[in-house]
């Protein structure tokens, strides 16, 4: 569900069905109508602000390792800015197949110094399992520590480079000089 903030949330989740209700566990109904009603746009926001993001991506990221049954071959890490970076960032390791994500984090600050750092924490963290998978990630990632987080926990990785990351582009020139993947 793309939404830009609670209120585009509360407008997407208000037009729920009686059985998308009824499957949320919602029990206030209507006195004259008797049907399930949807929380109002404050129950929500005051909910969304009593949720604690780090314990929440916790959660979430047990929730999909543990019904993961095995781990998918290919991985994109990414983070997204959450309100145009105002309410801060996710950093998710998804699915290439389908994008559903395997494991996430919550990251604060500015994306070039928190994302990178819990990008290689969120690989690190013991729930999260890379034995066997490729882990793509942009340039952002292309640091030693996060390609070493991965490799010692059985994974591999193809990472991006730019011009900004000219050591890394000038060896990735010279072993990939005569070969068809650089022209």
């Amino acid at each position: 569900m793309d939404a830009r903030d609670v209120l585009d949330l509360w407008r997407k989740v208000a037009c729920l069905s009686q059985s998308q209700r009824q499957a949320l566990g919602l029990c206030v109904r209507d006195k004259q109508s008797g049907q399930l009603t949807m929380p109002g746009y404050d129950a929500l926001n005051d909910l969304l602000g009593a949720v604690d993001p780090t314990a929440y991506a916790r959660a979430l990221t047990a929730f999909l390792q543990a019904h993961a049954e095995l781990l998918p071959r290919s991985l994109a890490l990414d983070g997204k800015s959450v309100g145009n970076g105002r309410c801060g960032m996710i950093v998710t390791l998804c699915r290439h197949e389908d994008g559903r994500p395997v494991a996430m984090t919550v990251a604060r600050g500015k994306k070039e110094d928190c994302e990178v750092s819990e990008g290689r924490a969120l690989l690190a963290d013991p729930q999260v399992a890379l034995v066997n998978a490729l882990i793509t990630a942009d340039p952002l990632h292309n640091k030693e520590d996060t390609v070493r987080t991965n490799l010692e926990k059985g994974g591999d990785y193809l990472l991006g480079t730019k011009e900004n990351t000219a050591n890394r582009l000038a060896g990735a020139k010279q072993a990939l000089k005569g070969t068809p993947f650089l022209s």
